[in-house]
């Protein structure tokens, strides 16, 4: 059986035609069952990834607290572990070709492990914690990549539907659980401990793995390992100076400072220098293999659409446990419960688009539909939010976001990988994943830095129109006054009490309206998408319709 039948464009490089030839040698002596427990391991621990990566944001108000980190400094919880996500994600396919598919699997499931332990270890260590998530990232980069790739490889034809379906109940059925599980073991022990819960599953997916996987190189370029490390190197210097600069920028104001210049300097000559490096005829065996990568005309025409798809999605998810926990004060199991429901909207979008909406609409129209839908979604959380908003609107309108963003990354992904041949499957995947995870980086990154600049704004304007000579501002500390004088006993200080319940209120309302401002951007990006996808259309209109699956 061949697996290259079709869909392979004519002048391809000569490790194209090898990469062809070795691959059906690989595949066609793996039989049906063989390939089925594979695909149960790779997305056994990718599942505990992405379920994981989707939960840690219910856990950040209690992470918080206990290792004194201000708002700017706990983001970096969630940044630098898509840092480490980025830089593995960018070297997964190199990687792959050095050290064979079933080592590099359990070499990143040993540093994703040894990043769990690290977290759980850091209950009260900042630069511990921080330096785990980096670990982390760098271990879990590689599972979904890896995965979406063996299952297009494994199964071809109509057997893919049904590894499809599989992979996509063992992610559901983890990543709706899993936020709800993490949250109930934070409030009933400590957050750290909530990381414990990926141990026994990532123990079963590496003994299959270590079983059934194939050893040796599954898929390869070259029987000669020639190993990249000016390219890696110069990737991950870049990547790293740059996420420094746009996360401190803003706090040691942009270019009047030094050390943000400097960082911004080292992480244009790095990426000035890999993208010369990678692109060299004379490099064999290249990081991204950028010349293959250019040759996709609709991966380069989605560009700036994935970036900012994948911008909504980690601005969003990381402001709306925000909100939950520091504006509503649920704990961290009833949020866990929200983001639950978040998932579940994905995933019944997942299904109603795959099935109804792409097959009519194709790739360009399901993001035009999904652009739409995320703005009247983020409109209804601009108008229903307040400190009191019911659990039951709020349940449903979370709900809605995630229903509304899947047709955005299903539609993202259709027009970026539904014309690559499979021989150039790793590279666009690979390419996909990194636009859209760097994206979700500069989108936490954003949602970090306004959140910090409109609380202040809001909190000045508050008390500076909340003054004492306001009559509404003086009945309600009056309110409070006597609340404290007939609860508080005789040791209580009713006016200084009065103040101090002001002083809440205004930093409440100030957080909930800088989550507002940041929700009203992310209706003004879906706006963008619009105005991108009609200027990408002509481009990427004849692309065919394929059942991508690059959701997460």
């Amino acid at each position: 059986m061949s697996y290259f039948a079709s869909g392979v464009p004519g002048g391809q490089e000569p490790w194209q035609e090898e990469y062809t030839q070795r691959l059906n040698q690989s595949l066609v002596e793996l039989s049906q069952k063989h390939r089925l427990i594979i695909l149960f391991s790779v997305g056994l621990v990718t599942a505990i990834e992405v379920s994981n990566r989707l939960s840690i944001n219910v856990l950040l108000p209690d992470l918080q607290g206990n290792v004194a980190a201000s708002s700017d400094e706990v983001s970096w919880v969630i940044i630098l572990y898509n840092l480490g996500f980025l830089c593995s994600l960018a070297i997964s396919y190199w990687m792959t070709r050095v050290l064979g598919a079933r080592r590099h699997l359990l070499f990143s499931i040993a540093l994703y492990a040894t990043g769990v332990i690290g977290c759980f270890s850091s209950a009260h260590s900042l630069k511990s914690l921080l330096v785990s998530r980096v670990v982390m990232g760098f271990g879990g980069g590689a599972f979904l990549v890896r995965t979406v790739i063996l299952v297009r490889l494994m199964f071809p034809g109509k057997a893919r539907i049904l590894a499809i379906s599989w992979l996509y109940g063992e992610l559901y059925v983890f990543a709706v659980v899993y936020p709800a599980t993490m949250g109930w073991i934070s409030d009933t022990f400590r957050w750290n401990y909530a990381f414990l819960l990926d141990f026994p599953f990532l123990a079963i997916g590496t003994f299959l793995i270590w079983k059934y996987l194939p050893r040796g190189f599954l898929y390869l370029r070259s029987d000669k390992a020639y190993v990249d490390i000016w390219g890696a190197g110069l990737l991950i210097a870049a990547l790293g100076s740059m996420q420094i600069a746009l996360s401190r920028g803003e706090r040691d104001l942009w270019f009047q400072s030094p050390f943000i210049v400097c960082f911004l300097i080292v992480a244009l000559i790095c990426f000035a220098g890999f993208i010369w490096w990678d692109w060299r005829p004379e490099n064999p065996a290249p990081v991204l293999h950028l010349r293959t990568i250019w040759r996709q005309a609709p991966l380069r025409a989605s560009l700036a659409i994935v970036t900012v798809v994948g911008a909504m999605l980690g601005a969003g998810l990381f402001v709306l446990p925000q909100y939950l926990r520091n504006v509503q004060d649920y704990s961290a199991a009833q949020t866990g419960g929200f983001v639950s429901a978040y998932t579940a909207g994905l995933g019944i979008g997942m299904v109603i688009s795959l099935r109804y909406f792409l097959p009519r609409l194709g790739g360009s129209g399901l993001v035009a539909l999904g652009a739409l839908m995320m703005c009247g979604a983020c409109i209804n959380f601009i108008y229903i939010w307040t400190p009191t908003t019911p659990t039951w609107l709020l349940a449903l309108s979370t709900f809605l976001q995630g229903f509304s963003l899947t047709p955005l990354l299903l539609g993202a992904s259709n027009i970026s990988t539904s014309q690559a041949a499979l021989c150039d499957l790793n590279d666009v995947s690979t390419s996909y994943f990194f636009v859209r995870q760097l994206g979700n980086t500069f989108g936490v990154t954003a949602a970090t830095v306004m959140f910090d600049h409109r609380q202040t704004l809001h909190s000045a304007r508050l008390v500076d129109v909340a003054n004492r000579l306001d009559p509404t501002v003086q009945s309600t500390l009056s309110q409070y006054s006597s609340l404290i004088a007939r609860d508080g006993g005789a040791a209580s200080n009713p006016a200084l009490g009065a103040v101090q319940i002001f002083q809440s209120n205004v930093i409440t309302q100030s957080r909930l309206l800088s989550y507002i401002d940041i929700y009203f951007c992310l209706a003004v990006l879906s706006v963008v998408v619009l105005c991108l996808i009609a200027l990408a259309r002509p481009k990427t209109v004849s692309s065919p319709v394929h059942p991508h699956f690059h959701l997460w």
